[in-house]
């Protein structure tokens, strides 16, 4: 504006201008602050997100490995020595140990490192005759299905997962207990 127009406003005319600026000032500075605080704990929202999944993540590298372990000892699938099904536990794998520690008792003897991991006996759970095997051997084979269930637990959090593994082992006859053929 030119200095001649602005004499023609009136003081308190331009007093309320200055005003509505001010006000105007204040609510885009909340706006703003609005922004970065949503901005902030969205950041943070994705940090507990990309922390749950490295846990999880974690976790199924535990299992993935005390599973592994229970597989490799044919012991496991011992028809001679069949597990009572009230039995819930039978091994404990401390995990992401190089090599892991198995803990034969678990309810005495704590992991003290890694993720423990408990793993119950495995289980079979089907028996079906080898199709293809040898026409002049009267031997026959199976296909046992075991199941290995593992339950991880997070020691930081202490949330719990478990995981159903199916393992098929090819046996003799009658090598599935519980299980007709």
């Amino acid at each position: 504006m030119n200095p001649s127009k602005q004499a023609a406003i009136p003081r308190t005319q331009r007093a309320r201008q200055r005003g509505a600026t001010l006000l105007i000032s204040l609510i885009m500075l909340v706006v703003l602050t609005l922004f970065a605080i949503t901005a902030i704990r969205t950041g943070n929202i994705g940090f507990k997100i990309v922390g749950n999944q490295q846990a999880q993540k974690l976790m199924e590298a535990a299992v993935a490995q005390a599973i592994e372990q229970v597989v490799s000892n044919l012991g496991n699938f011992d028809a001679a020595n069949p597990v009572l099904p009230a039995t819930t536990v039978a091994q404990r794998i401390c995990g992401n140990g190089q090599p892991p520690v198995i803990v034969i008792n678990p309810t005495t003897t704590p992991c003290t490192s890694g993720i423990p991991v408990d793993v119950a006996p495995a289980r079979c759970i089907s028996a079906k005759r080898q199709t293809g095997g040898s026409l002049t051997q009267p031997l026959a084979t199976y296909e046992n299905t075991w199941e290995i269930v593992a339950t991880a637990t997070d020691t930081l959090t202490g949330a719990r997962a478990t995981y159903h593994q199916g393992v098929m082992v090819r046996m003799l006859a009658s090598s599935c207990p519980g299980v007709t053929s």
